[in-house]
């Protein structure tokens, strides 16, 4: 009993110092993130997938709302094509192209430099596909994620994300109705100023 009081009284006093350092992320970020994307077009009963390595842009502000708990408000944007179908697949080629995204990434501190965040995101980008016409389809939709970022010094840090996206359903000047979902992991290293 004796073991669990200091133990808890250690707690106790360790405590506010880690949560208080939420506020060591506040402010506004810029990061380059290597981004691994699995997407995968579906057409009648047709499906198809492509992989695509990139860079990713992002620029946010992160608001510490109490000593642990943050919100960060930002945008980011896809800086390659998304390859999301073969001819010998689908048909035809498809991909995504300028690809962007809005988000909001509450969080907690776990520690006096990392903290974990959920993702939460309005998504936007073009569906390009190469056949006999070719044809552009405006994508809107939703992407949830989760991640960590941890603090190398006052200024520099480092993530690694999950996002899952899920874009709404296009169809095609021949009635083919598209849906597009991708898988993306990326891990990127930033500045916040």
């Amino acid at each position: 009993m004796k073991k669990i009081a200091i133990a808890a009284a250690c707690l106790a006093l360790a405590a506010p110092q880690v949560f208080a350092q939420a506020r060591s992320f506040e402010g506004f970020s810029l990061s380059a993130n290597l981004e691994s994307t699995k997407s995968t077009v579906d057409a009648l009963s047709v499906s198809d997938s492509g992989n695509s390595t990139g860079l990713g842009l992002q620029a946010q502000y992160t608001f510490a709302i109490t000593d642990q708990f943050v919100l960060g408000v930002g945008a980011t944007l896809g800086t390659v094509k998304r390859n999301t179908a073969s001819a010998s697949g689908l048909g035809a080629d498809a991909y995504t192209k300028d690809n962007t995204s809005f988000d909001l990434t509450p969080g907690i501190a776990v520690t006096d430099s990392t903290v974990i965040f959920g993702k939460i995101s309005a998504l936007g980008g073009t569906l390009q596909v190469d056949s006999a016409p070719s044809a552009s389809y405006s994508l809107t939709g939703l992407g949830y994620g989760v991640g960590i970022k941890s603090m190398i010094d006052k200024n520099l840090f480092w993530q690694l994300v999950y996002d899952s996206n899920k874009y709404n359903d296009v169809t095609t000047t021949g009635g083919t109705t598209l849906s597009n979902k991708s898988t993306i992991f990326s891990l990127g290293v930033g500045y916040k100023f």
